[in-house]
C-alpha cells in the first residue's frame, strides 16, 4: 500500500487529496452505522500519525450533519506533521477543536458515544501499543460493551502483516481499510479483532495495482468481486435454474425446510425437495408453497434417475437433516450430472470416492464435519482448506468465522461477512439452500461459493442490526437475503 500510495502521488493526485477520500470513506460507513443504530453521537480517536488525518479528514466530513462529534488525540497536536497536520487544520476551521488525551483521568466523553472510531495506530506500527496508548486501546474495549466500534485501515494494535496482536489491541466491529484489504486482515489471527471488512476506494489506478504484487496466498471476498447479472425482461423461471433439495427426517424436518426457503431467495426458478415419507407433511409445509416437496419411501432404496424425472434439474443439494447414508451420496457422486452440494449428513463419504466424481461437488463442512471427512482436526484454516481441495479436486467451503473458499488452481478466498449471533442452529442449511441456488443458475461453482457466503454473512449482518446477535436465528437471515441482494444491485 505504501508502494500504491507512492506512485499515485507521482502519478498527480495530491496525499492531501487520498487522504480526504479515505476520511469521506470513514464518514460513509459511520453515516450507515448509525441510521441504522439510531445513533447521533460519535467519538473519533485519532493517533498523530497518517491514520489520525484519517480521522480528522472523516471529522471534517461529518461536521456537515446534525451528529454530535468529539474527537481525541493520543499525544499533542505538535507532533502531527504533513498531510495529517493540512487535515487538522481543515477539521478545527470546521468548528471542531480536539481533545489531548494524556492520562486515565481524560478519558472522559463529553456523551455517551453510539460510535467510536478508532485511528489510533495505522499499518505501520509493530510491536504491542505501549504505555498511555496500550491504556486507551483498553479503554476502547471496554467502552465496546456499550458503542459500536469502526477501526480505520487496521483495528490499532494489529499487525498488518501478519494478523498478529502481540499485545492490547482493539476489537471492532468493522474495519474500514484503505484502498486494499491488508494482508494481516484476512489472516486467522486477526479474527478476533477485525469484525467485517469494508474496503474504501480512494482511487487509486488499476494498473498500478495489476503491477504491485500482494497477498500470493489468499484474498478477501469484497462486494467488488460480486456480480449478480441483470435479469431479462423477457425471463421466465425456466431460465433460472431447477434445484433439487434431498434431505429432512424425524426430528431434523426444519434443516431441509430452511435450505429450501433460502434456496428460493436466491433467485432460483424453481426448488424441488425430496424427503422421507414419515415427515413429508411437515416438510411440505414447513417449506411453503412455492416448494415442490416429493416424498420417497425409506433412504435405503432411495434412487434419484436424472435420465427422467430429473433430467431438468441444474443443481443438487444433498445432506440438511438427512441421516447419514453414504451408499446413498455415492450414488449420487457416481450419477448427478450437474453440480452438486454436499452437507451435513451427505459429508460422510471417503474424499477418494469425491475425488472419483464426474460432476461438479461443493464440501460446506463445519470444522466437526471436516475432521471428520479428512480424519484430522482443523488447527491450521488456509493450508488444510487448500489441501482438501487439492486432494479432492473439488471445491471446500470450510465453514466458521473467517469462513474459507478453496479449490485448486484459486486463490483462497477468505469471507468476513458475518458475525457470533449467526452461531445458531440452521444457519449452515441457510447457506447451503443459498449456494445450491445460485449454482443452479449457472454460477461456475468457487463464483458461487464465495457468493453465497459473502452474501450469507451480510444477511447475517443486517439481520443482527434489527434483531441483535443475541436473538438472531436462521430465518432471520433467509429473511434478510433480498437486502443483502439489494446491497450489491440497484434493480
Amino acid at each position: 500500500m505504501r508502494e500504491l500510495d507512492r506512485r499515485t502521488i507521482e502519478d498527480g493526485t495530491p496525499g492531501e487529496e487520498l487522504m480526504r477520500r479515505a476520511g469521506q470513506g470513514v464518514a460513509n460507513i459511520a453515516s450507515d452505522i448509525l441510521a441504522t443504530r439510531n445513533g447521533h453521537s460519535v467519538l473519533l480517536i485519532a493517533g498523530t500519525g497518517n491514520n489520525g488525518g484519517d480521522v480528522f479528514a472523516a471529522a471534517t466530513e461529518l461536521s456537515q450533519t446534525d451528529i454530535d462529534l468529539e474527537v481525541w488525540i493520543c499525544g499533542s497536536q505538535s507532533q502531527i506533521k504533513g498531510d495529517a497536520q493540512l487535515h487538522l487544520k481543515k477539521m478545527i476551521r470546521s468548528g471542531i477543536i480536539p481533545k489531548e488525551v494524556r492520562s486515565e483521568n481524560d478519558l472522559i466523553p463529553k456523551t455517551d458515544p453510539d460510535l467510536i472510531i478508532d485511528g489510533l495506530l495505522g499499518t505501520g506500527s509493530k510491536g504491542a501499543p505501549r504505555g498511555f496508548m496500550a491504556t486507551l486501546v483498553e479503554w476502547i474495549n471496554l467502552e465496546a460493551q456499550y458503542s459500536f466500534v469502526l477501526s480505520i485501515d487496521i483495528p490499532s494494535g494489529t499487525d498488518a502483516d501478519s494478523g498478529i496482536a502481540e499485545g492490547a489491541a482493539v476489537k471492532a466491529d468493522i474495519t474500514a481499510t484503505i484502498g486494499l484489504p491488508k494482508t494481516g486482515l484476512i489472516r486467522p489471527e486477526a479474527l478476533p479483532m477485525v469484525g467485517s471488512v469494508e474496503v474504501i476506494d480512494i482511487g487509486i489506478p488499476f494498473e498500478f495495482m495489476e503491477d504491485t504484487d500482494g497477498c500470493l496466498d489468499a484474498a478477501l471476498i469484497d462486494r467488488s468481486d460480486m456480480f449478480i447479472p441483470r435479469r431479462e425482461r423477457a425471463g421466465h423461471k425456466g431460465d433460472y435454474g431447477h434445484v433439487l433439495l434431498i434431505g429432512g427426517s424425524k426430528g431434523y424436518t426444519g434443516a431441509i425446510a430452511m435450505a429450501a426457503r433460502a434456496a428460493l431467495r436466491s433467485g432460483a426458478g424453481l426448488v424441488s425437495v425430496l424427503t422421507p415419507e414419515e415427515v413429508y407433511p411437515i416438510v411440505a409445509q414447513a417449506c411453503g408453497p412455492e416448494v415442490m416437496v416429493h416424498s420417497f419411501p425409506m433412504l435405503g432404496k432411495l434412487t434419484v434417475d436424472f435420465s427422467k424425472h430429473w433430467k431438468k434439474v441444474t443443481a443438487v443439494l444433498a445432506g440438511p437433516g438427512l441421516g447419514q447414508a453414504p451408499e446413498f451420496v455415492e450414488q449420487l457422486l457416481n450419477t448427478c450430472p450437474v453440480p452438486l452440494v454436499l452437507d451435513a449428513d451427505a459429508l460422510c463419504v471417503a474424499p477418494k470416492k469425491i475425488a472419483g466424481a464426474k460432476c461438479p461437488v461443493v464440501l460446506t463442512p463445519h470444522p466437526g464435519e471436516f475432521e471428520r471427512l479428512f480424519g484430522a482436526p482443523v488447527t491450521d484454516r488456509w493450508a488444510q482448506a487448500r489441501t482438501a481441495a487439492k486432494t479432492t479436486g473439488k471445491t471446500i467451503v470450510l465453514k466458521g468465522a473467517g469462513t474459507v473458499v478453496a479449490e485448486h488452481g484459486q486463490k483462497l478466498a477468505i469471507n468476513l461477512t458475518g458475525n457470533p449471533g449467526m452461531a445458531t442452529g440452521g444457519s449452515g442449511d441457510v447457506l447451503a439452500g443459498l449456494l445450491t441456488g445460485l449454482l443452479g443458475q449457472s454460477m461456475e461453482t468457487f463464483e458461487a461459493a464465495t457468493t453465497a457466503v459473502y452474501l450469507h454473512g451480510l444477511a447475517g449482518d443486517i439481520a443482527a442490526e434489527l434483531m441483535t446477535q443475541e436473538s438472531l436465528i436462521a430465518t432471520d437471515i433467509i429473511e434478510a437475503l433480498p437486502d443483502a441482494f439489494r446491497f450489491l444491485q440497484s434493480r
